[in-house]
């Protein structure tokens, strides 16, 4: 058994979701539906992951613009932090099937560093986007398809 699915259990969807940790709530519902052969189980999880994929607004949906940054050669991924917001410059090869970002932040808050983690779509094989990230400190990012359910990351970004 993979270590990481210990706890991708409903529980911890749960708490996820109540920390407003909602994206990655969402990824271990949909991992969840996806293992469950109950279907009155399978139903009120999906019933669940519904009413958080309707409610849930990505950070990147805020209109933060994107900071000028050199999209990097195939396949490839740089980060800037800035104020308030992080910019994902991204390249993958063409015909890449499901483009996403795997994106890690760390955040100043009153009681110390927080991190949040959300892998986002990207609209096309390379570009730029912006991400919302109040007291952000700094961020690594992967890219890749999302294959099956599951992140597959294709570059890293280096760590800061």
């Amino acid at each position: 058994m993979n270590p990481d699915t210990i706890y991708e259990t409903e529980t911890m969807a749960e708490l996820c979701a109540r920390q407003g940790r909602v994206s990655e709530a969402i990824d271990i519902y949909r991992r969840l539906v996806d293992s469950i052969a109950d279907a009155a189980l399978r139903a009120r999880i999906e019933r669940r992951l519904d009413t958080l994929q309707a409610t849930w607004r990505p950070p990147r949906q805020i209109d933060v613009r994107p900071a000028d940054v050199p999209i990097p050669a195939a396949p490839g991924v740089a980060v800037v932090v800035g104020d308030d917001q992080v910019t994902v410059a991204w390249a993958l090869p063409l015909g890449t099937v499901s483009p996403a970002v795997d994106l890690l932040l760390l955040a100043r808050t009153p009681t110390g560093i927080e991190t949040s983690k959300q892998t986002l779509p990207l609209d096309g094989p390379s570009g730029r986007l912006a991400v919302a990230a109040p007291g952000v400190h700094s961020a690594v990012a992967a890219v890749g398809p999302v294959m099956g359910g599951r992140f597959v990351p294709l570059a890293r970004s280096p760590r800061g």
